[in-house]
């Protein structure tokens, strides 16, 4: 099955990407059109407690939330997925995929790091990933990406330390050998 790159979609690096940036990562494209694309690395942790930044939010320390590296471009920036339907209407937030949305929103960040529901799943990013007009295509017709349907299980997955690995066996055309942790 292909699937044709756009919003909610994964790219998944090929396991010989050279861009120290993308090595075995995934990215969730968040924004396609005719000027390009932007997304945020879902796999790489900054390895910043998000305590350290909003030191306001009351309790965030007891989630210990780390913020990961969503990529290269506007690192000053902080973006947060999360799955709370409630909170992407009330802030604003863009619906991505089923049941993931993207947001920026103070007051949202907040909200999420200071809820006690355990379905609340939210995740920070400094940064992000971002091509120029037909860049991206470029990148996928030189096997740079792969690209995969995303959903909220797989940009939620709890071990992201491990999710290129996992998205990667479910992505056809992918060097499943090259892409073996016990391999590599």
């Amino acid at each position: 099955m292909s699937v044709s790159v756009g919003k909610g979609t994964f790219l998944i690096a090929n396991p010989n990407i050279m861009d120290p940036n993308f090595v075995k990562t995934v990215v969730l494209i968040c924004e396609y059109n005719e000027h390009g694309a932007f997304g945020l690395v879902l796999n790489r942790n900054s390895n910043v407690d998000i305590a350290h930044i909003f030191t306001d939010i009351p309790g965030v320390s007891a989630k210990h939330k780390n913020i990961y590296f969503g990529g290269p471009v506007d690192t000053n920036k902080i973006f947060c997925l999360h799955n709370n339907r409630a909170y992407g209407k009330k802030y604003d937030c863009e619906a991505i995929c089923d049941d993931v949305y993207l947001g920026s929103h103070k007051d949202c960040i907040t909200n999420l790091a200071a809820s006690k529901d355990a379905k609340d799943i939210f995740r920070l990013y400094l940064g992000c990933s971002c091509w120029s007009e037909g860049q991206l295509e470029n990148e996928i017709d030189m096997h740079v990406w792969i690209v995969g349907p995303a959903n909220s299980d797989l940009v939620f997955y709890p071990n992201t330390d491990q999710i290129w690995w996992y998205v990667s066996r479910f992505i056809d055309g992918f060097d499943h050998e090259a892409s073996d942790p016990v391999m590599n």
